[in-house]
Formats: C-alpha cells, structure tokens, sequence
C-alpha cells in the first residue's frame, strides 16, 4: 500500500484511473430524465470509512442551442444498479435540479462551440464493495442531443476536435 500522507490529510490508499474516447451521442427524452454518458471508472475502497476522491476532466461537451444542460454523477455499489450522488450535487428546490454543472448555452456552430466540465470532488461510499461511477447528462429545456467528446457535426476539418475523458479514482483515509 501506499504510505505518503499529506500535511493535515490522511493516507492515500489506492489510486486507479481510466480514460474513455468514446464519442457519444447522447439522445435525451425530457426535461428531467438523465441519459449515460460515460463508462464506469471503478475503485474498491479497503475500508468502509475511507473516501474516495474524484478528479474529472470531461474535454469537450456539447448540444443543440439550448440552456439548461446537465451533468450528475452516478454510482454504482456493487452492482446494485446506478443512482445520482445527490450529496455531490447542488441542492433542488422546486422544478431547479441539483447538478455537478449546469445552464450552458452553446452560442455557436455545430463544430466550434462546446464547453469542457473539470473538478475534483469527495465521495464517501461507506463500502468496502466496488464502487462504479458514471458521468450522466441531462438538458432541462427538453428532449435535444448531447454530444462528448465530440462536436455535434463532427465535421472532417481541422478545427473540429475529438477528445478522451479522464478521471482518476482516489482512495483516502
């Protein structure tokens, strides 16, 4: 096991991360309705009390001329079946969801405009069983497509990008 501890922090226990390049298009049906955008990035905590922190780096994100985009985290134990990590989010009130990011507006083409989504957050699973997580999005003005790591065109020119999301799964005393 690793033993490096920072000032004021506890022992990293095990690091694992994963990056995908999958270039999804993500159709989604309602306003409310979150939609899998990612694969699982998995980690086994040793102890049921130990945390487990989240770095993300989600490059390119894009959708069709709207507000009201989404991104939640959803978690797995065990196989038990995925469900947003509310404690993550911000808080709902009324029709307002709680989300990891939310509101963007593209303003732009269907190859140039996009946003990137990045952070680093702390979950605390209390398990010692495996642990998936997944990027899922939403648009709150309704039914659209969202694009990842890609652009909506996905044009063959220079200036339109394919990108690969990372994240990197910390376990922590």
């Amino acid at each position: 096991g690793l033993t490096w501890a920072a000032a004021g922090s506890g022992k990293i226990k095990q690091i694992t991360h994963a990056s995908d390049a999958t270039l999804y298009s993500i159709s989604v049906t309602n306003a409310t309705s979150d939609h899998a955008g990612s694969i699982a990035y998995s980690i086994t905590p040793s102890s049921s009390s130990n945390k487990v922190m989240i770095h993300f780096t989600i490059p390119q994100v894009k959708h069709t001329p709207y507000g009201g985009l989404r991104v939640r985290l959803y978690r797995d134990i065990g196989g038990g079946g995925y469900s947003h990590v509310t404690g993550l989010s911000g808080t709902a009130s009324s029709s307002r969801l709680g989300s990891l990011f939310g509101n963007y507006d593209t303003n732009g083409d269907g190859n140039r405009s996009s946003t990137t989504i990045t952070g680093t957050i702390v979950d605390s699973p209390n398990t010692t069983s495996a642990c998936n997580y997944k990027f899922y999005f939403g648009n709150g003005d309704g039914a659209t497509t969202i694009y990842v790591n890609r652009t909506q065109n996905d044009a063959n020119f220079n200036y339109t990008s394919r990108t690969r999301t990372h994240v990197t799964l910390v376990e922590f005393e």
